[in-house]
């Protein structure tokens, strides 16, 4: 689960978790008080039915909710050529489609709402497709939790609970399989798991005594948060010769807390060595990161190892003989990577971290990829050794990233993945930016600050204008983003069209991979803009895998009350107002040197222009000894007009990092 659900965390992933509450759950746990859920490794997809189409819908993404989800020609697009996975999720959704008819309309209507409204969480299980984890038999698994209402209109989940269509749907659910008779998919719905209790309170207190250890090496106690952890680890961890007030804007600014001054301010604040260490802590973000919680990642992974010990799969008949062949395959991928990866050292570290974790393959017990539950509100995951294992096996199937660590002839091509990864959020901003001026910079770097995007592309249009060029507004760019969040980069669009330049992007492999989401930036002012609602259609038909969203982000007033307009720069440009020109910039930048790459530059040249002119026509009429030109002829020189450009060859460029 996960994705359009909404987020399931370990214990560590919550930064508002106190480690007193960390401590309760863990004891709820240890004492068999605390009613979970089976994780179940198959294919995630969430199901409704649509009244006034008649036809059941399903969807992977908020791109797939936003256009009424998929229905099964839709879908089998979707998925096609993907094998024995196209051929599950086919064969489950048209399962899931015939057991709703067996559903009067009035019950369609309280179970899913008018037009595909309730959204169902749920699983797709195959043998023929699986992950890590080999199942019995095909079912199709509704989840206890991660159902929601979902608006078109908005584009959001409502916070409105869905428990009595959820009930509804449990009472109907014999005759819907009834409805079935002898099709391959099952349908199920809860797959509770009751924790055991631990035989002694052994691991529990050394789950305390650790926890109680970590805390107090950075001066914490219980009521401390996770999120406070990471900043002491991370605060004790700078380079002690940075000033403590420093120390502290920096990593508000990476953990971007409430107090972030912001980049810009940050630089400030520094020398131009102390700006290259600042950068370098930056690019590191995710290293230090994964540092700063690992001591308390570890606690957490060794206790729910133990809680997980033995623990039987409700899908599976002989869960004693799928360990084996879980222990013996990861054993298999293992040897094969020694043997082959060892001129890729960044994976064989991988490797050696993934095996510290699992420890000993005695320590894989259980053919279940872990246990789900809520408490306070908040959904929680015990996944033990099932998440080093995948990983490993992951990185045995398909390598680091692009690079492979074995030939394809030892890998078993019948197992197909597909899952909801982690990617990239990468917010598209498209524009003229004929040039860019300061409300788009202050818009961007906004943009660039929220908690849900990693990264911003700025897309420039090709279109040339008389005082602009496309190249011009490039370095412009540049020389703006010297002083902008370091997750902004800004590029030449291939197409005239914005709307274009961001279908072609979405559709393009080598800026959107599998996984990552492509954010299509609508100020408040523009929610009704209509032009890009195909993008994730689009997306889904040329690359699979990358989902589309709409972020909406309020526009940065002008604290001068000033309008920006590039127009009125453009205009300014013509008529030489340096002023008015400069009062549209961010007051960052190094003004004269912007104003002199565009304005002056052209004056310079005429005037360099101009005095060639009379020197020549002064050595023509005898003022300068020498020859006027070419011994038998002349040579005409035709004035340049002050409004005509010269052309420029592109440089190419660099791309900024």
């Amino acid at each position: 689960m996960g994705g359009v659900a909404g987020h399931m965390s370990h214990l560590y992933d919550n930064p508002n978790l106190s480690f007193s509450k960390m401590k309760e759950i863990m004891a709820l746990v240890s004492e068999g008080d605390l009613e979970a859920e089976e994780k179940v490794d198959g294919q995630n997809l969430f199901l409704s039915y649509s009244l006034e189409d008649g036809k059941a819908k399903g969807a992977r993404n908020k791109g797939n909710l936003r256009a009424g989800g998929l229905d099964a020609t839709e879908l089998a697009t979707k998925f096609s050529g993907r094998g024995n996975l196209e051929k599950t999720f086919n064969d489950g959704f048209s399962s899931f489609e015939k057991a709703v008819e067996a559903l009067s309309d009035k019950e369609k209507y309280y179970i899913f709402g008018p037009d595909a409204n309730i959204w169902y969480n749920a699983e797709v299980m195959d043998p023929g497709s699986r992950n890590v984890i080999n199942y019995d038999n095909k079912v199709l698994k509704i989840h206890d939790r991660g159902h929601f209402k979902f608006d078109k209109e908005s584009g959001e989940k409502s916070d409105e609970p869905v428990d009595k269509a959820l009930q509804l749907l449990d009472r109907t659910l014999s005759r819907m399989q009834s409805r079935l008779g002898e099709e391959d998919f099952a349908l199920a719905r809860s797959a509770i798991i009751q924790l055991q209790k631990l035989e002694d309170d052994t691991f529990l207190k050394q789950a305390y005594g650790r926890i109680d250890r970590a805390v107090s090496e950075v001066k914490l106690s219980d009521s401390d948060t996770v999120g406070q952890y990471v900043y002491n680890r991370l605060y004790n961890g700078l380079d002690t010769e940075i000033p403590k007030e420093i120390r502290k804007n920096i990593l508000s600014y990476i953990l971007k807390l409430p107090d972030n001054i912001g980049l810009r301010e940050l630089k400030k604040k520094l020398t131009p060595d102390e700006i290259g260490d600042l950068m370098d802590i930056i690019n590191s973000k995710q290293i230090l990161l994964k540092q700063a919680i690992d001591p308390i990642e570890n606690i957490v992974h060794d206790f729910s190892v133990e809680i997980l010990k033995s623990l039987q799969s409700t899908f599976i008949a002989d869960n004693s003989a799928e360990v084996k062949r879980i222990r013996e395959e990861l054993s298999s991928a293992v040897n094969d990577m020694i043997e082959n990866g060892t001129d890729d050292p960044e994976s064989m570290e991988i490797l050696q971290f993934h095996l510290n974790k699992i420890k000993d393959m005695g320590n894989i017990t259980t053919p279940m990829e872990g246990v789900v539950f809520d408490y306070g509100g908040h959904v929680y995951k015990f996944t033990g050794n099932f998440a080093p294992l995948n990983q490993i096996l992951g990185l045995f199937k398909y390598g680091r990233k692009t690079k492979p660590l074995v030939t394809s002839e030892s890998q078993n091509n019948n197992i197909q993945v597909l899952s909801e990864k982690d990617g990239k959020r990468i917010a598209l901003f498209p524009g003229k930016f004929k040039p860019p001026h300061r409300g788009h910079f202050d818009y961007v770097n906004k943009i660039a600050k929220r908690s849900d995007v990693d990264e911003v592309v700025i897309m420039i249009s090709p279109v040339d204008y008389p005082e602009v060029s496309n190249a011009q507004s490039l370095r412009i760019w540049e020389e703006y983003l010297e002083n902008g969040e370091p997750n902004i980069t800004a590029k030449i669009a291939d197409y005239r069209s914005p709307v274009q330049a961001v279908y072609e992007f979405v559709a393009d492999p080598k800026s959107a991979a599998d996984g990552d989401t492509v954010l299509l930036v609508k100020s408040s002012k523009d929610v009704g803009d209509t032009r890009f609602d195909r993008a994730q259609s689009y997306a889904e038909r040329h690359n699979p895998g990358v989902n589309v969203e709409d972020i909406v982000e309020d526009p940065v007033q002008s604290k001068d009350g000033i309008v920006y307009s590039a127009r009125d720069m453009r205009k300014a440009i013509a008529d030489g107002d340096k002023d008015t020109f400069l009062s549209y910039a961010p007051p960052s930048v190094d003004q004269e040197a912007l104003w002199n790459s565009l304005v002056p530059q052209t004056e310079r040249l005429n005037s360099l222009i101009d005095d060639t002119i009379d020197e020549m026509s002064s050595m023509a009429g005898g003022a300068v000894a020498g020859y006027a030109g070419p011994v038998g002829g002349t040579v005409k020189i035709r004035k340049r007009s002050k409004t005509q450009r010269p052309k420029v060859k592109r440089a190419k460029r660099q791309r900024r990092r």
